[in-house]
């Protein structure tokens, strides 16, 4: 069943509601649906089973038939901080990763980041593209709410997150040639709802020597993902899978 995600300040009145824009283009000329057809839609992270009752001009009007109780986030906020790579490696770690429940996506700005880009450049970093991107990972991996992602970040700026989260790692390689393989000791002290988890990743280079350094001073954890060196664009997605694993399976494993 089609889901769309809509402004979270949709005006419902008498449990009745309007779509327009793209999502009614995409209703009456993509999917083609009909009076009566039912879709799921997603207002202020709450999902509803809505059916279809009149077509107009610019807009469809809907009518709510139950709130879908259960939720399909991840019990804990992760973000995924990447050192700038390029827009195609960039878009697809943020499909991939909304598709795993990633919460919110920093990209930030590397000392050996091959993409350079300049503080006054930072505002044209196409988030409006990469925001119609998430949109429609999210409705086609069955989110409740959409990936958040922010504007281009200073590697100092990012370091100033820390205490926003309740555990700070780095993927660093150096963990993994000494097998020092702890993202999942991490993990296991991190216990209840709402908890949040910011994981850095390195960008094609990975992290200099300085970077380390300040990463560890302000008390960032180094994690190790395996003895083989993963690209840039796999280790988020390796990072989300251990995650959703440890967070969404834990409880069976240790049953």
């Amino acid at each position: 069943m089609q889901r769309y995600f809509l402004n979270d300040n949709t005006i419902i009145i008498d449990n009745k509601f309007k779509i327009s824009g793209n999502d009614f283009h995409h209703i009456k000329n993509v999917m083609r649906m009909k009076p009566n057809d039912k879709v799921y839609c997603c207002i202020d992270s709450k999902t509803y089973l809505c059916k279809i009752n009149s077509f107009f001009s610019d807009y469809v009007e809907l009518s709510i038939l139950e709130k879908i109780e259960k939720s399909v986030e991840l019990k804990v906020d992760v973000t995924i901080a990447q050192g700038l790579v390029r827009r195609e490696k960039m878009e697809e770690v943020i499909r991939r990763i909304v598709e795993l429940g990633a919460h919110k996506y920093i990209p930030v700005i590397m000392e050996r980041s091959i993409i350079k880009v300049k503080d006054s450049e930072k505002s044209n970093s196409k988030l409006e593209r990469q925001k119609t991107i998430i949109k429609e990972a999210c409705e086609q991996s069955h989110r409740d709410k959409l990936m958040e992602i922010n504007d281009i970040m200073s590697f100092k700026e990012l370091l100033t997150e820390k205490s926003k989260y309740d555990l700070c790692l780095y993927a660093y390689e150096e963990s993994g040639r000494e097998n020092n393989y702890n993202l999942m000791k991490y993990l296991k002290t991190i216990s209840g709802d709402g908890k949040s988890i910011l994981v850095i990743v390195g960008p094609e280079g990975g992290f200099s020597e300085k970077e380390v350094s300040l990463l560890e001073s302000s008390g960032f954890k180094a994690v190790g993902l395996g003895p083989r060196i993963l690209r840039t664009e796999t280790a988020p997605l390796y990072i989300m899978s251990v995650i959703a694993y440890q967070i969404e399976m834990g409880e069976n494993n240790e049953s």
